[in-house]
Order: C-alpha cells, then sequence, then structure tokens
C-alpha cells in the first residue's frame, strides 16, 4: 500500500490545502453537528462509510437498510472549479460562496435528483438564518445519497456539498468558512426536522411510487 505524502497546511485565514479533503471534510462537519444535536430530542444517525467512490458499494446502502431513516443527508465535497481557463457556467460551485445544496447530479449513466421537499427545507432554514448557500447541479459524479434514495421502498435523500478545487488530487484546497456553514446549515436542518415535515416526504414518496 502507499499514500501520498502530503501535509496539511493553512494557507490564509480562510484557504486550507492537503490531501483527503474528500471526505474528510464531511466526517469533521458531521462531527461538529453530532456535538451539537446532542441534547436534541431528534433521533439523528450519524454514519461513517466507505466505498462510495468506487461505484456506491459500501456502508451508506447497508446503513440505510439497517436504520430505515425518514430521511437522508449526504455529506462530500463538490467541484469548484472557479479557476482561471474554465467558463463560468461550468463552476459548478465557488470557493467561499456557501456549502452546496444539491439539486441533481450523474454519474455512469444514473441521475440523481435530490428531493425537492428536503431541497425546499434546507434552503428555508439557509435563508431565515442567512447561512450562505449554493445550488448544486453537478454532471459526471455523484454521493451516497444517490445509493440511499434506491434502498428499500425509496428514501428521501439529498447531499450537502463543500466546494472544494482539486478534487481527487493531493492539493485539495477549500474555504475552512464553507464547512463551518455546512456544519451550521446540517445542525440547525435537523434540529427543525419534525412530523410535519417527515410526513410531508412520506406523502410525495408514496406518490412519486404510484406514478
Amino acid at each position: 500500500m502507499a499514500v501520498l505524502d502530503r501535509n496539511f497546511e493553512v494557507l490564509n485565514e480562510n484557504a486550507v490545502t492537503g490531501k483527503a479533503f474528500d471526505d474528510r471534510v464531511g466526517v469533521a462537519v458531521m462531527l461538529w453537528a453530532a456535538k451539537q444535536l446532542k441534547d436534541s430530542e431528534v433521533t439523528v444517525y450519524f454514519v461513517a462509510t466507505v466505498q462510495e467512490e468506487v461505484g456506491l458499494r459500501g456502508g451508506a446502502q447497508v446503513a440505510a437498510d439497517r436504520v430505515y431513516p425518514d430521511f437522508a443527508i449526504a455529506l462530500d465535497t463538490t467541484i469548484a472549479a472557479d479557476v482561471p481557463g474554465v467558463n463560468e457556467r461550468e463552476f459548478v460551485t465557488k470557493i467561499g460562496k456557501g456549502p452546496a445544496i444539491k439539486v441533481m447530479d450523474g454519474s455512469r449513466g444514473s441521475v440523481f435528483i435530490a428531493h425537492p421537499t428536503l431541497t425546499n427545507f434546507l434552503v428555508s432554514v439557509a435563508e431565515e438564518l442567512k447561512i450562505p448557500y449554493q445550488l448544486e447541479v453537478l454532471i459526471g459524479g455523484t454521493t451516497d445519497a444517490l445509493g440511499i434514495a434506491f434502498r428499500r421502498d425509496g428514501i428521501p435523500a439529498t447531499t450537502i456539498s463543500i466546494p472544494t478545487r482539486y478534487v481527487h488530487s493531493p492539493v485539495e484546497l477549500l474555504n475552512i468558512n464553507d464547512a463551518l456553514n455546512a456544519a451550521k446549515l446540517l445542525t440547525e436542518a435537523l434540529s427543525r426536522a419534525d412530523e410535519k415535515l417527515v410526513q410531508s416526504l412520506r406523502e410525495k414518496t408514496i406518490k412519486a411510487r404510484q406514478v
């Protein structure tokens, strides 16, 4: 086995660079949220999974089958191609503009459309609390949300992504505020999840099955 010999570096008060931010930063966001929600009355399962990068073969689908949650939010990085030489329409996201709320993505012939009720819910929380956010449409990649969405009878799912430059390289780069705001958005959204939201998700999932 070989690994890249690359240290974590702080470039300035906002930017950091290193290897494997995809998806160590997702785990960091998850753990931060877990600490904030330790006294919450909402039941939340936090799962760190493997093998998403090799075809969604890993723990997310197993966890979804075991837990069968009312809804799921995957945490991942996403492409921030906001660099010279790239057309703005291909940026996907921009560094420092906040976490990305998934709209849709696609990989290997499979298309994932985030549950619109969850998308609207996350947007409303972000706007209420003035958390900066971006809407994400990604062609050529996906997250564990795709694997979760097709388990059991269908599980409402979405993704909160942290914009990252040079993903899958030893010099990944992100703005720490995007990660902090992702953690805040996740925490606040989960703390606001109530029976009304769950019932709405159930009703729309049942209707989708009938189409």
